[in-house]
């Protein structure tokens, strides 16, 4: 869809500079100035991200149940899985990935033409979607990075409470990842140090 749409006249009428056969160019109508490809394809990666958030809570959530993941409950350490409330701090993550899985379906939704009348003006053209669709699917984008983010420190947290050492190629990334979000121990406020890590998750699909 990008490769035909950059590629694409997307206003009209577009003017076509002269040539032989026409000395003084061309103006034409394109039909109209609106691309049709764009939004559905915004609105299916919003979709997709919607869906990526899904997995990732169900990861988060079944890596904290001992007897799904044979690790220790709520991936505590040093403690019963009963202190601090039965949650400890990393309890709590996949209830914070769920409300980005929740704002990513919202942003996830289909992009309606605007139905707004042009003040009367005899106009038959409508407002475009893709402006829509695009802040949509940001949005939705955000959460898969948050929601990811969080899945690594769980992750991370999982490695950390049984001492197993992370696979070479992955080392770079959970060193990165506890560099952020140290391995929890005793009690913390975990909420700036996640927000950091899902800020770094951004950054790193900007800089591909």
């Amino acid at each position: 869809a990008a490769n035909v749409s950059l590629a694409s006249i997307s206003d009209n009428p577009v003017y076509i500079p002269p040539d032989d056969a026409h000395p003084l160019g061309r103006c034409i109508s394109t039909g109209g100035y609106h691309n049709a490809m764009a939004t559905p394809a915004l609105d299916d990666l919003a979709a997709i991200w919607a869906d990526i958030c899904l997995l990732c809570d169900r990861h988060a959530s079944k890596l904290l149940n001992g007897k799904v993941s044979l690790l220790p409950d709520l991936l505590m350490t040093g403690r019963h899985s009963a202190d601090s409330d039965g949650h400890g701090n990393v309890g709590y993550v996949p209830m914070a990935i769920t409300g980005y899985l929740e704002q990513a379906k919202l942003a996830a939704q289909r992009t309606f033409i605007p139905g707004t009348e042009s003040a009367g003006a005899g106009q038959d053209d409508v407002a475009t979607t893709a402006f829509f669709a695009w802040t949509k699917e940001a949005t939705a984008g955000r959460c898969v990075d948050a929601a990811m983010a969080m899945l690594a420190m769980i992750a991370s947290q999982a490695l950390h409470v049984t001492e197993r050492t992370p696979p070479p190629a992955l080392r770079p990334f959970v060193d990165q990842v506890r560099s952020i979000v140290p391995p929890v121990g005793p009690d913390r406020v975990l909420g700036p140090e996640l927000a950091r890590l899902a800020e770094w998750f951004t950054e790193k699909v900007f800089e591909t």
